[in-house]
């Protein structure tokens, strides 16, 4: 478990000072990962990046909780009355969050008085900072999201496979409608220039004896394009929705299973390299190897790559 929340309910309840809180939950959050190579000689493909992602967003939701405690003390609003609400965006919002992968995080609000939300949504970001995260964060009112989605295809994108980790639920609402705005306008300019997006970065990082996992030819961007072209032409969540003329049962098995492999990699890769990394480099080939279990002599490992 990535918190103890009974000591973190034991300095709530004493009023402890949210930077004292946040020396505690560094802590925690240093031993939860110092436990993830362990974790993944048990867990591995999909199955670990989810469990890793849902220890995040315990973290986020505690988080959120003593931004919101301390904010309001014994006297507090009903939580789905504060209008701000945390979503998980980009491989966090896809539940496949990697080892030392930034945490991308929107905080929608909305300005209604007497919530003080800009100053509760600055008490959130110091305690993540104060945390240590890896933070990649974006914070807009509600109302504007529509507007900004429009101004740069990476914030469409990323606000299209978005996922509420915590807050108001009335707010959530009144975002997916927004959301559905955002997925429908201006469709096949998105689909074009993801398409051309994709053919760019092909052509920087080419096939390799070294290749990108994530960027590269058959890399995790490819597998992505496949899901945000038919989450915007058939409103799908998952890849194994498409209808069976786009991609057979059969096409299905063998496209999962590759995408689960790749996932294994790239976190054996985060955990060889001890960070964010996602370029296959030669000389972390035998170390990447014997994280997937592939324990052979050096010369057999090579032949992995």
């Amino acid at each position: 478990m990535i918190i103890d929340q009974k000591e973190i309910e034991d300095l709530l309840y004493h009023q402890v000072p949210d930077f004292k809180i946040a020396k505690v939950l560094k802590k925690q959050i240093k031993t939860y990962f110092d436990t993830l190579e362990e974790s993944f000689s048990h867990s591995k493909g999909k199955d670990f990046l989810f469990k890793h992602t849902k220890a995040i967003d315990i973290l986020l939701q505690t988080i959120y909780k003593i931004a919101f405690r301390s904010s309001f003390g014994n006297y507090p609003p009903m939580k789905d009355s504060l209008p701000i609400t945390l979503l998980a965006l980009g491989s966090y919002g896809r539940e496949q969050l990697c080892v030392y992968s930034d945490i991308d995080l929107m905080i929608v609000y909305k300005d209604i008085n007497g919530y003080n939300t800009k100053e509760i949504i600055e008490k959130i970001l110091y305690i993540l900072w104060d945390c240590g995260l890896k933070l990649g964060h974006r914070v807009h009112e509600v109302a504007e999201l529509f507007e900004v989605s429009k101004t740069d295809i990476t914030i469409k994108t990323s606000m299209i496979e978005s996922r509420f980790i915590a807050g108001s639920k009335y707010l959530l609402a009144e975002l997916e409608n927004e959301l559905t705005k955002i997925r429908h306008y201006n469709q096949q300019k998105f689909i074009d220039d993801k398409i051309e997006e994709l053919k760019n970065l092909h052509k920087r990082f080419p096939i390799s004896m070294e290749p990108n996992l994530k960027d590269g030819e058959g890399g995790f961007r490819s597998a992505n394009l496949v899901y945000w072209l038919g989450n915007i032409l058939y409103n799908i969540n998952k890849i194994n929705q498409l209808p069976k003329e786009i991609i057979a049962p059969n096409e299905y098995i063998e496209f999962h299973k590759a995408l689960n492999f790749l996932f294994s990699v790239r976190s054996a890769l985060h955990l060889a390299s001890g960070k964010k990394e996602d370029v296959l480099r030669l000389e972390l080939i035998p170390q990447v190897a014997q994280y997937l279990g592939y324990k052979r002599s050096y010369k057999e490992q090579m032949k992995f790559a």
